[in-house]
């Protein structure tokens, strides 16, 4: 039984069509966060009875499925519970302990009316999304905001103007050479399919193809200093997928912050800037901007 498929440019207009019905709230819920990060999570999908059936094999993480997604956004019971005997006869063939990861709130009262008192539900903290409301990262305003406001002002009195630029394929290559400087620096060890630096090359030399991306980039004293990469998650709300700067100039990460968001997602309410993936000095930098909310995520697992 291997009817699942790895997740290739073909597929985009499937999860794009699924997405748009389903209007998640959770980051990994775009089909262009699924291409960056497919051979990290070496993910793969079939579909089944109208749902989508897409699970994790990783070499650094354990096997897991998320909750069946619904291709029309419609929930139909019977046809969910076909979609879940057929996850779980391909983990039992494989020799796999079944368990649903990543799971929104949403989707845990599903899960529970099939298994019932046979699941284990834990939480997954270094997976919840960081949402914010777009009108504070806009305006940071109030004593909330005040550092971010000082850390700006220092940017300013230290390097005078800088200049907001839109990524385009023409300064893609500066994109590049950023997140180079930032690999080099801070993925030394890590496997070239986990590393972020591949995540992002590959948005990078798709760009043409993902139209739903938006970008940006920040010049300062002649050169080009930190980038940034979003798209709609639902129609109330931005997802920031990438973001770098160099850190010799203080306050940049504060300024592209602001500036995307100011320029680009001013008519969306919220902003959802991912997890923290359980590093602490990420887990601050995300607190440092007063969340509006969570979104929380799950380890579901099945005892038979």
């Amino acid at each position: 039984m291997d009817d699942f498929k790895e997740i290739t440019l073909d597929d985009m207009e499937l999860f794009t069509e699924a997405f748009k019905e389903l209007k998640p709230i959770a980051s990994e819920y775009t089909f262009p966060y699924l291409y960056m990060w497919r051979r990290d999570y070496n993910f793969s999908y079939t579909v089944v009875e109208d749902y989508i059936c897409l699970i994790s094999r990783s070499k650094v993480y354990p096997p897991y499925s998320f909750c069946p997604i619904p291709v029309k956004g419609v929930d139909d019971e019977q046809k969910f519970r076909k979609a879940i005997r057929f996850i779980e006869k391909y983990f039992e063939e494989n020799g796999m302990s079944l368990r649903y990861a990543r799971v929104c709130e949403s989707c845990i009262d599903k899960l529970k009316a099939v298994y019932q008192d046979k699941i284990i539900i834990e939480p997954l903290p270094h997976t919840y999304d960081y949402v914010y409301n777009a009108s504070d990262l806009i305006n940071l305003a109030g004593r909330k905001y005040s550092r971010k406001r000082n850390h700006i002002s220092q940017f300013m009195r230290l390097y005078g103007d800088y200049e907001y630029v839109p990524v385009t394929e023409d300064n893609l290559d500066e994109c590049k050479r950023i997140l180079d400087k930032w690999a080099d620096q801070n993925e030394i060890s890590i496997a070239a399919e986990n590393s972020e630096r591949f995540a992002c090359y590959q948005l990078f030399e798709n760009w043409s193809r993902f139209t739903s991306l938006k970008g940006a980039l920040i010049k300062v004293g002649g050169s080009f200093e930190a980038f940034t990469i979003g798209e709609l998650l639902n129609p109330e709300t931005a997802l920031i997928h990438i973001e770098k700067a160099n850190t010799d100039y203080h306050g940049l990460y504060a300024i592209i912050n602001r500036d995307f968001c100011r320029n680009e997602w001013s008519n969306v309410k919220y902003i959802n800037r991912e997890e923290d993936l359980g590093i602490e000095g990420l887990r601050k930098s995300k607190l440092s901007y007063n969340p509006a909310f969570m979104v929380k995520k799950f380890l579901v697992k099945v005892s038979h």
